[in-house]
């Protein structure tokens, strides 16, 4: 009997001993839920962060669209008013030079008048008359010179809204680089969260690794990642960036035999992917 008491007092306590890991364990599967639900949580919370930096990114990109428009069309102005203004000056030019010639045939005039005197009357006749054609080619004279002004100024006006559009350029693209920054910043920050989630708990590695939901998650957003940093880097090739932007009229980034044409295209379907994998 002794035997059998001692039999069964070990069975006992390997129970009580059981019972001990089992409390454990189930202490250690609460904390687990817990730190799990913290884990969602902050998901929950930086996908409404990346929404709100998403429908920021894509209005300022819509701006951008408006601004190279608006460019285009000044450009165009600026071109027709050049047209304008050349062919100004070629008549100025031939104008001047049929002037000069009349100028000389003129003085010719004055110079035999002078020399070969005749009625004191016809004289002043003439001499009025030249002087009303001298009084008249002054006043056209005045007139071509304010219409050259006028043409001059509207070119320069066009030229410095061009260079004010082209600053408006320039703070935006930095406006987008910056916010491209924040959102793979972001997208890193998430996918670290569910690496460390993983690497807490080491005896879980190969149930989380099954998880497809997981996988399905990371592969997102490593795709947004580097979609992100592609379309970055042929944003900078495209716009080329830098101190002298101020000084260069952008006629237009995008251009090819078929004429000129806008190709800014949205990072939107890996976005909708992940918008739809945590609704």
């Amino acid at each position: 009997m002794s035997s059998l008491e001692q039999q069964i007092k070990e069975i006992e306590n390997n129970i009580i001993v059981k019972e001990g890991k089992i409390q454990r364990l189930l202490k250690d599967i609460e904390e687990i839920k817990n730190k799990s639900q913290l884990y969602y949580e902050n998901l929950i919370d930086q996908q409404d962060i990346l929404l709100k930096k998403k429908k920021k990114y894509i209005l300022l990109e819509l701006k951008i669209n408006n601004l190279i428009k608006n460019n285009i069309k000044t450009s165009k102005n600026i071109h027709h008013v050049n047209i304008h203004i050349n062919c100004l000056f070629d008549e100025l030019k031939n104008t001047k030079c049929d002037i000069k010639d009349k100028y000389n045939k003129f003085n010719n005039i004055f110079y035999f008048l002078d020399n070969y005197k005749k009625c004191d009357n016809n004289i002043i006749l003439i001499t009025s008359i030249l002087n009303n054609f001298f009084r008249k080619k002054n006043e056209h004279n005045i007139l071509l010179k304010s219409l050259l002004d006028k043409n001059t100024n509207k070119k320069n006006k066009l030229v410095n809204n061009i260079k004010e559009i082209n600053s408006n350029i320039n703070n935006i693209i930095s406006n987008i680089l910056i916010l491209d920054e924040q959102i793979i910043s972001n997208l890193n920050k998430i996918k670290n969260v569910i690496y460390d989630n993983l690497n807490i708990y080491q005896e879980e590695k190969e149930k989380y690794q099954q998880n497809c939901e997981i996988n399905i998650c990371l592969n997102i957003i490593n795709k947004i990642i580097e979609k992100q940093q592609n379309d970055n880097n042929t944003f900078l090739q495209i716009y080329n960036i830098s101190d002298n932007i101020h000084n260069n009229i952008i006629t237009s980034p995008y251009k090819n035999d078929n004429g000129e044409k806008l190709q800014l295209e949205l990072n939107t379907q890996e976005f909708l992917e992940l918008e739809n994998f945590f609704s």
